[in-house]
């Protein structure tokens, strides 16, 4: 609190290693280590790798097989909760679903984060 009783708001520093090709290859921070974050979120299955906690991951491998209008419905949820389990991660707007192929989708979103605007591109293979 300030001397006035205001709550003060305080960022932690998002200091992290840059990993490039499975290689650490240097320090990033802000932005840079937000997207890393994201970038892992949406590559690591969740509940797959023990080292993760429940929260960590996302579930579109469950969409795998499933008819693509239902695919469409989830996968914005699914791409909200899987985001939002970081804590920079502050909303997730899906763009645009695109069917590329009779079982595979692009989908294109925007990512608030506590340090700006992100856009993503993830494919989902059903």
């Amino acid at each position: 609190m300030d001397n006035q009783g205001d709550v003060i708001e305080v960022t932690a520093p998002s200091l992290t290693y840059r990993v490039i090709n499975g290689r650490i290859v240097g320090m990033i921070d802000g932005q840079d280590a937000a997207r890393q974050a994201i970038d892992k979120i949406l590559r690591t299955e969740r509940f797959v790798w023990h080292i993760y906690d429940d929260q960590y991951g996302n579930d579109l491998a469950e969409l795998l097989g499933k008819e693509m209008p239902y695919v469409k419905a989830e996968v914005q949820r699914m791409l909200m909760e899987a985001l939002k389990a970081d804590d920079r991660v502050n909303d997730v707007r899906v763009d645009k679903i695109e069917q590329t192929g009779s079982d595979e989708l692009s989908v294109f979103a925007t990512v608030t984060t506590q340090f700006g605007l992100l856009n993503i591109e993830s494919e989902v293979t059903t």
